[in-house]
């Protein structure tokens, strides 16, 4: 049998998006989906929440995210680059990075929940390894398909073939996106605008059941209401038009490069967070003006945070736990979990304080209206940010 190499495997694009039927109006989830197998549940859960996750690819420092300015140990790990200046208070004596004014005020508004610590047992500092343990959400043997593949396949059962479940933002697919029985569907560039993205991603359903034009008027017919920046804002800007083109799309993917900080970090990390906070604050805003804040949420995760010392080129090397972000309408903002500590380290590394599969499991239960045990493969307690 011819064997097929797992980068291969990932490069899903749209290919196969023509036997995808794109409804052009929300699908009837709730009578279909209460009797799938058990996974949507009787509820009074939205099964019309969207989720989006933005992923900070390369291991974004938490230490310098979200600041323990209390902590003497800090300041001793981190002589040149630690923080001390334009600080964002929050509470429990931290701050958010200088940068992050817009997750301030979106922290002050009651919508931007942080998540202290968040990893799983045996840390990994590949970036490989240990992406794909949070694609997969397996940290104990290597899978094939993704967490959010695993819902998307769920989303299946039992129904015809509807709307577009998921959709990715790049031109490689993430494993989180990799499902059993679904192609999930990649606009591979932004480049050109969104309008040039919406048009690639109608072409490739002129088979569908809709006009292939219509993503295209939807594109003509978006108007947003937020100033979104350039980078990640693109990308959000897109997804902001994909919901307002009301495909019946649950999930969608886009991530930001750049988080690996080995040498000189403070200005790149600085100038990242700020494009981190200023995008989500912008599209979260948007979905707000338009009446759709309280049924979008937006996650966002790095594969791991880094080590607690700074190396002697003014950065910083591969580590372990880190902070995760959700935002949304809908969110109980606040600080959850601990903080975890400076001196009680792990080979020089954080020791986790929330497994990043709580999150998960929360957004799964308590967002999607799903059991996440039967997506996760396993129980996880839930946070009460949601």
């Amino acid at each position: 049998m011819m064997q097929v190499s797992r980068r291969e495997m990932l490069r899903v694009g749209l290919g196969g998006l023509a036997a995808i039927s794109l409804g052009g109006t929300m699908p009837a989830f709730v009578s279909r989906f209460a009797i799938n197998r058990g996974v949507m549940r009787a509820s009074p859960i939205s099964n019309d929440n969207i989720l989006v996750i933005v992923q900070l690819s390369g291991g974004n420092d938490g230490l310098n995210t979200v600041i323990p300015v209390g902590d003497d140990a800090y300041f001793s790990a981190r002589p040149t680059i630690g923080l001390t200046e334009r600080l964002h208070a929050l509470e429990n004596g931290l701050a958010l990075n200088p940068a992050m004014s817009a997750f301030k005020e979106l922290f002050d508004d009651g919508r931007l929940a942080i998540v202290n610590g968040c990893g799983y047992p045996n840390p990994n500092r590949s970036h490989f390894k240990s992406m794909e343990v949070w694609h997969t959400a397996d940290p104990m043997k290597p899978q094939t398909s993704g967490w959010l593949g695993h819902y998307v396949d769920h989303l299946r059962r039992g129904t015809e073939s509807i709307s577009l479940r998921a959709v990715n933002i790049g031109t490689e697919l993430p494993q989180a996106l990799v499902a059993d029985h679904e192609n999930v569907p990649s606009i591979p560039s932004v480049d050109g605008g969104a309008p040039v993205a919406m048009e690639y991603l109608a072409r490739q359903a002129a088979n569908a059941a809709i006009d292939p034009n219509a993503l295209e008027r939807a594109a003509a017919r978006f108007r947003p209401d937020a100033d979104y920046p350039g980078g990640l804002g693109q990308q959000l800007r897109l997804i902001a038009q994909l919901i307002t083109a009301n495909l019946g799309t649950k999930i969608f993917y886009c991530q930001i490069s750049g988080f690996d900080t080995h040498a000189n970090q403070l200005g790149q990390h600085e100038r990242l967070l700020g494009n981190v906070s200023s995008a989500i604050a912008a599209f979260t805003n948007d979905m707000k003006s338009k009446g759709l804040g309280e049924k979008v949420a937006v996650m966002c995760f790095s594969e791991f945070g880094r080590r607690v010392h700074q190396n002697s080129s003014a950065g910083t090397d591969h580590g372990a736990a880190g902070p995760m972000f959700v935002v949304g309408g809908n969110v109980k903002g606040g600080v959850y979990g601990a903080h975890p500590s400076l001196t009680d380290l792990d080979d020089g590394d954080l020791k986790y304080t929330t497994d990043f599969r709580r999150v998960y499991a929360t957004l799964l239960d308590r967002w999607l209206n799903t059991s996440s045990s039967a997506i996760l493969k396993n129980s996880f307690e839930p946070i009460a940010f949601l």
